[in-house]
């Protein structure tokens, strides 16, 4: 709009000139070498005009043709470049398409055309050397990148992933901290500049990188906070290997008020305070961590505090852990085992009946199994307990998040070496074709021997002689078939005589249980 605006005011500014001068014609006369020209003002400034444009045409002809040879090479460079850069990005493509011919075809064909120092082609160099499994042509491209500021981060990466891949821990950190100096803001940088850190186990490093980590927004405020409490307790074990008690107890007492929910920390933290004559702050300690989340290991390690208590003993700690959190399935689980071990089936009974109200967990079924061996139950009770064990949810345990695998106890990596992988949480629910029937594992005290064992299906079939006496898996006198039509009346007065001797010899053994 603005254009045509321009145009039309130019146009009307030239007809007025126009009209002005052809009303005003007046005279113009050329005297020169004796030769007299004659003519009008308008027709001398149209001759004026066209003896500049002349030369002007011809100024610009002169240089069009001075000027050709450069404009000719310039158009050759040019569509040189433009196949270079079509073939270099075919072999960018191929090369991460894994195509290892195609890429070393393109990568000549852009060496040809194109700089050899050209970042771009040093970046397909180096990629066709990889799949190619040059590793030290690799490593000298990446060095060449090192030259470039526009691909010296990239060349850094690239000796980074040829020292990790090669072992050399030790250059692979140097080259990460280099990186980490020039481009301290770079995601990738930051993450593997921690995850070396923690492979050679410079934790202090670690932790101030953490803080870096959480600005650029690479990890949430609880896996922050976890990863903070998992750091103190690395470090008070240093401390404690050099001797260093008081600040091994620091450390750890760190970690705690940082993660009150991370149980390894107050365990070693109560343990430690115990071992320099403080247990009543061993036991503060494990009660706070209780109150914040209930663990079997602070449950362990809190009967452990004095040493090998009576069950009487544990009993009585045992509840006072249920007062610091009666809502919790985990306080009447512990209970329930401490009651079995005593004998107390009945209570027993009623702590696993408000743990199932709570949280019906497969441990609390398999708990239930348990009770019903002691109390010498059917062997279709127990199954039936089990059965519901094993459709139930699972009880949290220390998984490792990368492989799914459930682990004893907590160790700062995985199986793929990945720091802070093992978090206690709730395992995936694996569905078993049949229900295990192994005895389940006390935690707080020893597991009492039971009235009677469940044989299992495969071995529950009568044996080839009933005249050796083994001992009845039902207390009820239920007849065993043998599935023989011609027994005769002595054999089946011998199954009697059998069933006798198991009934006397299995009450015996439910009386020293």
């Amino acid at each position: 709009m603005l254009r045509l605006v321009l145009f039309l005011a130019v146009t009307a500014a030239s007809a007025v000139l126009a009209a002005w001068i052809a009303d005003r014609p007046g005279r113009v006369v050329v005297d020169w070498l004796g030769v007299e020209l004659e003519t009008s003002v308008g027709i001398a400034l149209l001759a004026l005009l066209a003896v500049v444009a002349a030369g002007i045409a011809l100024f610009e002809l002169g240089r069009l043709l001075w000027t050709l040879p450069q404009r000719l090479a310039a158009r050759r460079a040019r569509r040189r470049e433009e196949a270079g850069r079509q073939a270099l990005s075919a072999g960018l493509v191929a090369a991460a398409a894994g195509d290892v011919a195609t890429a070393r075809y393109h990568l000549r064909q852009a060496q040809r055309l194109l700089d050899r120092q050209d970042p771009a082609v040093l970046l397909l160099a180096a990629q066709t050397a990889q799949l190619e499994g040059d590793d030290l042509g690799a490593l000298r491209q990446f060095q060449r990148m090192l030259g470039h500021p526009e691909t010296e981060l990239l060349g850094l990466r690239g000796l980074l992933a040829q020292a990790i891949k090669a072992g050399e821990l030790d250059e692979a950190l140097r080259l990460a901290r280099e990186a980490h100096r020039r481009n301290p803001k770079t995601p990738w940088v930051v993450t593997t500049l921690f995850d070396l850190l923690t492979r050679q186990r410079v934790w202090d490093e670690a932790m101030q990188l953490l803080g870096e980590l959480n600005a650029l927004g690479l990890v949430d405020g609880p896996t922050l906070v976890r990863r903070r409490a998992a750091l103190f307790l690395l470090m008070a074990e240093g401390a404690r290997e050099r001797g260093r008690l008081g600040e091994a107890f620091d450390l750890l007492r760190r970690a705690v008020r940082v993660a009150p929910f991370f149980a390894p920390a107050a365990v070693q933290a109560a343990q430690l305070a115990a071992e320099l004559g403080r247990v009543r702050l061993a036991r503060r300690l494990l009660e706070r961590a209780w109150r914040a989340a209930p663990h079997p290991e602070l449950a362990q390690a809190y009967l452990g505090l004095e040493g090998e208590l009576p069950l009487a003993q544990r009993l009585q700690r045992l509840e006072r852990l249920r007062t610091l959190q009666p809502f919790h399935p985990l306080s009447y689980m512990l209970l329930a085992e401490a009651a079995m071990a005593l004998g107390e089936l009945e209570e027993a009974h009623r702590l696993l009946v408000r743990a199932r109200e709570l949280e019906a967990t497969a441990r609390v079924y398999r708990l239930f199994a348990e009770l019903a061996r002691l109390r010498g139950e059917e062997e279709a009770t127990v199954r039936r307990w089990l059965e519901r064990a094993r459709e139930a949810p699972p009880d949290p345990a220390w998984v490792d998040t990368d492989t799914q695998e459930i682990l004893p106890h907590w160790q700062p990596f995985g199986r793929t070496g990945r720091f802070d992988a093992v978090q206690w949480t709730t395992p995936a629910r694996i569905s078993l074709l049949a229900p295990d029937e192994r005895p389940t594992e006390f935690l707080v005290a020893p597991r009492p021997s039971p009235a009677r064992e469940v044989v299992p299906r495969e071995e529950a079939k009568p044996p080839a002689s009933r005249h050796e006496g083994k001992a009845s898996s039902s207390d009820t006198n239920d007849e065993v078939e043998d599935g023989s039509a011609g027994k005769t009346k002595a054999a089946s007065g011998d199954r009697d005589a059998t069933a006798t001797t198991d009934q006397a010899g299995e009450g015996k053994r439910v009386a020293a249980a």
